[in-house]
Parts: structure tokens; C-alpha cells; sequence
């Protein structure tokens, strides 16, 4: 069954000025509270702690040697268009390249010299020789070899369509002043060769890191220099760790990320042992504190460390429905669907008796038990509190509000996994027309509503239309949200699915492949949405028949998932029942039936008894059974 992932309620944070977990002993604030954090939870802690120290490192050193902040009256600029190379074929730029490198070198090294710098000088901040590589220290004027022709080839392959005139970074180098008279010197005789400068001295990204990139024309080849000062590029190799770990957090408009760096610096004490600082700030009364936290973990998707810092604000404040609905948000997205159902409903409750039956924020708490209840695999309940929903928003917002369309939308999901694959059709496809006709085709929710509608069509056994509208919807997303989004990849593994119900199976395996690596590289290998994809992977292979390959891979995902989410985690136990399913396929009936056992348990515990995960690991045990007393 598909059913793309639930996206987060319009209201799935709530402001909490409005004046436990088992890891947290009970006790008052002035008693010593005691936390057993995850590996995943320290890490995070102590990342964030790596970046806030070399970001001020960063800041402070800027501030020190280029205190006239010269660059900052240069914006970055580049021409109308794509830059290009004057030739696209590899062999003819490649020759080109290389007879341009003497006088680029030749170029730079008057540049450098005229600043009175020396080339060849090895670059020294604090007593220290500042590292370009382990082995290899920065000079004031390096000149790299020319890009290779396999890395040129990946390159063009993997981000330029087979372009090779984009290509403007074969020829480069990297220049390093000491201080600011030397960097307005180099910078005024690179501009007058520059027909590109990205400016990070002016626009430096979330980690503080800030040099300049100029691209400059040399007999008619672009190429590439790069301009560093010593006291920042020093901190370089530490400081791009962190930006690798949350590029994606601070990924989005520049407004929310000013907002994320101003809660990373109000809440994170860079020297504190983590550990400590937490415990503290739990049994602190400062809920201002606990909240910025909570607001700045919470976009990180760290849901335990969440669920901390909210049990501890529902102390501060009982009678806070926002407390409780984020609480409510994060058991939710720990894969606690009860608990999360029993916190959305007591909220559902409060609200309907203060502010009434219809009003919107009602409306949103009764949306987000719904949701609760539909994890949980209680459809058909879910489908009728969903119709309720619809109703009211339509009689108080409007047939054409996006929180009106929103509800329509979750209708669809909630019929879909009942299998009413006619009357989900019919309301998918009048969903996705009034969104086209009030948001336009290319909305990211008008995307969703598509999607929707090509995992009906790909249901009802419609393969070739379901291919093309999942097709289509990949296509826009890429288009619209670019090729890594997450929802971009989520169309793209739907395509995968496509491919996979048509029994192309390694078709399959290499999209499903193409959209593993894809999200490892934006949202990092053990991100929750990463290890889905790879499951799919596992799952195609298996398909193919390679069962010892497909366990393997299974296995690695689980133990991965078993970090990352936690041994009863419904998606967790997804990839246990499969991992089960192939070692039973192998001839392997006792360790199956074994693996079986454990998953209809926690299935069970987890889930109820007639979910249809449960009834699914249920049915695979029986067989193993009977495969085992044969």
C-alpha cells in the first residue's frame, strides 16, 4: 500500500506564552534531575555546541584583521544567464585549459605580489601552519592541477545535463591575505578580471565562514580563485564538519535562519558539558529558555530531546494547550500514536469547550488526533472524524481554504488504506482541480493532491497512467522545489514504486538507488526519510531474487533504525518484518519465525492488535510456520 507521508499540521508548532518522560526522575524543580540521553541527542548537542564555538571563532577573526569590512560594498554578481565556457566539448576545453595555466599562473603571481605577499610563503595564524589538506599547508597563492577528466565527466553528469561549457573550475587556485590592506589590493586587481563574484565577506553563510569566490577571464577560459583570509580559513576543516550536519537545518529563507542562529546562540553554551547544561536548563523554572530550545531542537527533528523539553513545559505551565499540543507533535513523530492520540484529544476537548465546536483552532486540534488515530491504523474512524473536519471547514473557511483542501486531502490517504480506491479517485481528482484553480499547478500542495490522485490510479492496478502522473508530478517538483526537496524525492520514489508494481524490478532498485543517494546527501544517512529509501533499495533487491544480498541490506537498515527512531518504532518494525520474510525465503524457517514473533509482539504492543502492520507480521509468521514444520 502507498500513501505519501503526512506533512506537518499548519499548526503543528504552537506559540506557548501562555502563562514525564521515564528518562526524567519526578521530582520538583529544586531536586537534581537525571536525563539518559541518546547517542543521536548528544550528538546533535554537541554538534550544535562545534558550530556555535567556530562560528564565533569565525566572527571574532573577521572582526580582527578586516575590521573596514571592505568587501561588504561588493554584492555578488554574475552575468544575465548561465556563465559558460567558450567551447562544450571536453577534449577541446581540457586543451584549452591547459595552455591557459601559464598565464593564469603568471597573472596571479603579480596580483600577489603586488599586495606584498609572497607566493610560495606557507600561511601561519596563531604560531600555526594553516592546512589545506592533512598533509598540504595553504601558501599565500596556491595553483590546484586542473580538474581531472573523471571528476570534469561526474561533474557534468551528476549537475550539468551533459554541459560541458558550464564547466568554469577547471583552471583554479586560492589566495591567502593576513590582513585588509592585502585583501583590497588582491580583491580591486581580481575585480577588473571578474565575471563572477559570489561574496561570502558580505553574505556569509549560518556557520560564519566568509571568503570570496571569483571566477575571471584569462584568454578567454573562466576560471576560478578563490580569496581567504588566514585568521578565518584556519578554522576552515572544522568549521565545514558542522555545515555538512546542518546545511538542511538552516536551508530556506535568510529570515529563518537569522531566527534559528539567534536561538543556537541564546541557548547553547559552546564550553558546558552537555550533559550537565541539559539537566540544568530541565530544572531550571526559565520556560522562556526551555521554549527557545524546544523551538530551535524542534526544527532538527530531534523528537526525544523534544519530548524532554516539553514535558517539562507542561510543568511550568498546566493549563498551556500549546505545551500540550507540541508534546501531543512529538510523541506523534516518535511513533507514540496513543499516547500522541490521548495528548491531541485532551487538547481537542479544551478547545471545543473554550472556544467552541467550529472555530479553526479547534478544528486543528481535532485534524491532528485524526492523524493520531490514522497512524495507529484506524482508518475508517479517521475517515468519519476527517468528513467531520471537512464539513465544519467548509461551512467556517470555505470550500476553497487550503485548511479545507488539506482535510480533503488526508480523506483521500484515509480511503486509500482502506482500500476504496473508486471514491478516493473521485474526491482526489475534485481535490487537485480546486487547487490548481486557487493555488495554481505548480503549488507545493496542488503537488501533493497530484500525488495523491497517481497513488490511486497506481491502486486500482492503472500502471501506465499512474507511471505518467507520477511522472508528471516529479517533473513539477523538480522543477518547482528542486531536484533534492524532500518531496521532490518522494515523488521520485513513487516513481520508483511505479516501476516496481509493473515487476521492472531493476528499474526499480536503480531509482530507488538514485533516491537513497540523493537524500543521504541532503538530509544525511540516518535521517528517518534516508533510511525509508533504503529500505526500498532492500526491497527491490529482494524482489529480484538476491535474498542473502536483501537481508544484508535489511539488516543494515534496522540496525540504523534501531539507533535513529528506537526498536519499537513502527517504521522500524517495517523493516524487521522484511528483513524476517527474506531470511524465510532463504530456507531459514527457525531464525524467521523467531524474528516474526519478536515483530508481532512489539506490533502489537505498539500498534493494537488488528492493525493491518500487525495483521501483515501476523500472516508471514503463519507461514513460517508451516514452512518450518514441513
Amino acid at each position: 500500500m502507498k500513501v505519501e507521508k503526512q506533512p506537518k499540521s499548519s499548526a503543528f508548532v504552537e506559540n506557548n506564552d501562555n502563562h514525564t518522560d521515564t528518562s526524567i526522575t519526578e521530582a520538583s524543580t529544586s531536586t537534581v534531575i537525571k536525563v539518559e540521553l541518546k547517542p543521536d541527542t548528544i550528538e546533535n548537542l554537541e554538534n550544535l555546541q562545534g558550530l556555535t564555538r567556530t562560528r564565533n571563532n569565525m566572527l571574532q577573526g573577521a572582526e580582527k584583521v578586516l575590521p573596514k569590512k571592505y568587501m561588504n560594498q561588493f554584492s555578488s554578481f554574475s552575468p544575465d544567464g548561465i556563465l559558460r565556457q567558450p567551447v562544450d566539448n571536453i577534449d577541446s576545453l581540457l586543451s584549452r585549459c591547459e595552455n591557459v595555466l601559464p598565464t593564469f599562473r603568471d597573472t596571479l603571481i603579480n596580483i600577489v605580489e603586488a599586495a606584498g605577499l609572497i607566493p610560495d610563503e606557507i600561511v601561519m595564524w596563531d604560531g600555526k601552519e594553516v592546512m589545506l589538506t592533512l598533509e598540504t599547508p595553504y601558501r599565500c597563492l596556491t595553483i590546484g592541477p586542473l580538474k581531472s577528466r573523471e571528476r570534469c565527466e561526474e561533474k557534468v553528469a551528476n549537475d550539468y545535463g551533459g554541459d560541458y561549457s558550464r564547466l568554469v573550475d577547471i583552471v583554479r587556485a586560492s589566495i591567502v591575505v593576513a590582513d585588509e590592506d592585502q585583501l583590497i589590493s588582491v580583491a580591486e586587481a581580481l575585480l577588473k578580471h571578474a565575471v563572477r563574484l559570489k561574496n561570502r565577506f558580505k553574505e556569509p553563510p549560518f556557520t560564519g565562514y566568509c571568503d570570496s569566490l571569483f571566477n575571471i577571464e584569462i584568454d578567454g577560459i573562466i576560471c576560478e580563485v578563490q580569496l581567504h583570509a588566514s585568521a578565518i580559513v584556519a578554522h576552515k576543516e572544522d568549521n565545514h564538519k558542522y555545515y555538512c550536519f546542518f546545511r538542511s537545518f538552516f536551508a530556506g529563507n535568510i529570515e529563518a535562519s537569522k531566527k534559528r542562529i539567534e536561538l543556537l546562540e541564546k541557548c547553547i553554551d559552546h564550553n558546558a558539558n552537555v550533559q550537565t547544561a541539559l539537566e540544568e536548563m530541565l530544572k531550571s523554572d526559565d520556560g522562556e529558555v526551555i521554549q527557545d530550545m524546544f523551538d530551535l531542537v524542534n526544527e532538527m527533528g530531534d523528537w526525544f530531546l523534544c519530548e524532554l523539553l516539553c514535558r517539562r513545559l507542561c510543568e511550568l505551565r498546566p493549563e498551556c494547550l500549546g505545551c500540550k499540543n507540541n508534546l501531543a507533535n512529538v510523541l506523534d513523530g516518535q511513533g507514540k500514536y496513543v499516547e500522541a492520540e490521548m495528548m491531541h484529544r485532551l487538547c481537542w476537548e479544551a478547545k471545543k469547550k473554550e472556544l467552541g465546536e467550529e472555530h479553526p483552532d479547534t478544528l486543528t486540534s481535532l485534524h491532528n488526533m485524526v492523524l493520531a488515530l490514522g497512524n495507529q491504523g484506524n482508518y475508517a474512524e479517521a475517515e468519519t472524524l476527517y468528513q467531520q473536519c471537512w464539513e465544519f471547514r467548509k461551512k467556517t473557511l470555505g470550500e476553497e481554504h487550503i485548511d479545507t483542501l488539506h482535510t480533503l486531502n488526508n480523506i483521500v490517504e484515509a480511503l486509500i488504506r482502506q482500500g476504496e480506491y473508486a471514491k478516493a479517485e473521485v474526491l482526489s481528482r475534485q481535490c487537485w482541480e480546486v487547487m490548481k484553480k486557487t493555488l495554481g499547478e505548480d503549488d507545493p500542495d496542488t503537488l501533493r493532491s497530484l500525488n495523491n490522485m497517481a497513488l490511486v490510479v497506481d491502486n486500482q492496478g492503472n500502471l501506465d497512467e499512474a507511471e505518467r502522473l507520477h511522472q508528471q508530478c516529479w517533473e513539477l517538483r523538480k522543477r518547482t522545489l528542486g531536484e533534492e526537496h524532500p518531496d521532490t524525492l518522494q515523488s521520485l520514489q513513487n516513481v520508483t514504486y511505479a516501476s516496481f508494481y509493473q515487476e521492472n524490478y531493476a528499474k526499480a532498485e536503480s531509482l530507488s538507488r538514485q533516491c537513497w543517494e540523493a537524500m543521504k546527501k541532503t538530509l544525511g544517512e540516518e535521517h528517518p526519510d534516508t533510511l525509508a529509501a533504503f529500505h526500498n533499495v532492500a526491497h527491490t533487491v529482494s524482489r529480484q531474487g538476491n535474498y542473502a544480498n536483501a537481508e544484508q541490506l535489511f539488516r543494515l537498515c534496522w540496525e540504523a533504525m534501531k539507533k535513529k527512531l528506537g526498536e519499537e518504532h513502527p517504521v522500524t518494525l517495517n523493516t524487521l518484518n522484511d528483513m524476517a520474510v527474506v531470511i524465510d525465503d532463504q530456507g531459514n524457517h527457525e531464525k524467521a519465525v523467531v524474528l516474526l514473533q519478536e515483530c508481532c509482539e512489539a506490533r502489537k504492543k505498539r500498534l493494537g492488535e488488528m492493525h493491518p502492520d500487525t495483521r501483515e507480521s501476523q500472516d508471514a509468521l503463519a507461514k513460517s510456520l508451516t514452512n518450518f514444520s514441513v
